[in-house]
């Protein structure tokens, strides 16, 4: 539209010089008849006034006339620019057909390819589709395997772990009947069916303690620390063994700190459970009271034993230590007040489980205490009969508490305290013979 009104404008401007020149050959400028300047019609004469209106006619007409010629010429122009329009319309009419032909064509072309990419994107997105569903469908059987493995898995697992703490009750019997040996190999069963549990790696820590393989006791006892940190039990068994360790240690900043770190787990485990017990039903306040003893705390040592006495108002053996801790302080009325009691405390748990070997020992040391050496022959050959042969430490731990019973009793007390010690140190270079024999079979 707007080339057509450019069109236009250059056709008129070309025609109308053309015509307004044609118009002023054709027609000679005429010169205007000078009109007179009116007079008063007073002075005028009906003569002069009849001329004076004749030459204003004259006048009107020449001026209708020149405006007639200007309307014929633009007439003119109008036809001329109609015939003009008449030529450039039909061409503008072709060549605008023309025009949207090929924008109808390049439409076309447009819309088919457009078509094409349209129907190459379904394709596309259809073979995407079916890639992503056979990837999902893929992902869900595997997911559902794993599902089903992982269920199964637990299943099994849960069978385990409870078979594993059914054979724990059977240890635990094992190892009160002092067999050692047995209740490990209950124990290694159930750690091998539940091999994450904690309770296991305690109970394989505290035999392998009282079997003297210390070592041993150490790993389970951290790792069950490890699995569970809050459990109190295996925290207290391992300050034992740090104990045990450091009494096997000479005097120095080794041994030093070694018990250190006994005490600290005692401490924190004792903390957290005042009336915790271990596996041979006995406060942790008496390991506690061992320790402090052999440092030489002896105050803190009565404390701690003291403190065991309340936990376990029935077992001999807080009584036992007391009673030697008074001795060594110098307090024999308290030492053998105590020594009975001892006397009565061993004497009923014998007769309650005869194969108590701490209830032998406390009983044997405390009539050796009191002077009662009647029947102490026969009282040493059953506290040898109920030492657990796979726990050398049992009698040791017997030996050094008569060496130091020894220590403290008037001289002529002695020597019935010696020869028993001399008898039990006969007995375990005996019995360890015995056992390096069958080992080596």
């Amino acid at each position: 539209m707007r080339t057509l009104f450019l069109v236009l404008i250059v056709l008129l401007s070309a025609a109308l010089p053309v015509s307004m020149q044609t118009n002023a050959q054709a027609q000679p400028e005429a010169t205007p008849t000078a009109v007179p300047p009116a007079a008063p019609s007073s002075t005028l004469s009906d003569a002069e006034r009849l001329d004076l209106l004749e030459r204003r006619m004259d006048d009107i007409a020449e001026r209708a006339d020149g405006a007639l010629d200007t309307a014929f010429n633009l007439l003119g122009l109008f036809e001329f620019v109609s015939g003009a329009i008449g030529l450039i319309v039909p061409f503008l009419a072709i060549t605008g057909a023309l025009i949207g032909f090929r924008r109808l064509q390049a439409a076309e072309e447009e819309l088919r390819q457009a078509r094409i990419q349209f129907e190459e994107n379904v394709a596309e997105k259809e073979r995407s589709l079916d890639i992503l569903r056979e990837q999902l469908e893929a992902t869900a059987n595997s997911q559902r395997q794993q599902l089903e493995m992982s269920m199964h898995s637990q299943r099994e697992t849960s069978s385990k772990a409870a078979l594993a703490l059914s054979l724990l009750p059977l240890g635990e019997r094992q190892y009160r009947a002092q067999d050692y040996t047995g209740a490990l190999d209950t124990y290694q069963r159930a750690f091998d069916l539940d091999p994450n549990n904690p309770v296991i790696y305690y109970r394989m820590g505290y035999v392998y303690t009282q079997s003297g393989e210390l070592e041993k006791a150490e790993q389970f006892l951290t790792r069950a620390l490890e699995l569970d940190p809050g459990l109190t039990a295996a925290r207290a068994a391992l300050g034992y063994v740090y104990r045990r360790k450091g009494d096997k240690m000479a005097d120095g900043i080794d041994r030093d700190l070694t018990y250190n770190k006994a005490e600290e787990n005692l401490l924190e485990a004792l903390k957290a459970a005042p009336k915790l017990m271990d596996e041979d039903s006995e406060s942790w306040w008496g390991s506690l009271g061992g320790l402090y003893r052999r440092r030489g705390q002896d105050t803190q040592a009565i404390d701690a034993y003291k403190k065991a006495t309340q936990v376990t108002p029935h077992s001999s053996y807080p009584f036992s230590n007391l009673a030697l801790l008074y001795m060594q302080t110098n307090k024999r009325d308290q030492m053998v007040e105590t020594y009975r009691r001892v006397e009565r405390l061993a004497y009923g748990e014998i007769q309650a489980e005869s194969s108590n070997y701490w209830a032998h020992a406390d009983l044997i040391t405390a009539r050796l205490a009191l002077g009662k050496l009647d029947q102490i022959d026969e009282l040493l050959r059953q506290t040898l009969e109920a030492a657990p042969p796979d726990s050398p430490y049992t009698l040791e731990s017997l030996t050094d508490t008569l060496t130091r019973l020894a220590g403290v009793l008037e001289p002529q007390e002695v020597p019935p305290v010696s020869r028993v010690v001399g008898q039990i140190r006969a007995f375990i270079q005996s019995r360890t013979g015995q056992l390096t024999a069958i080992s080596a079979d």
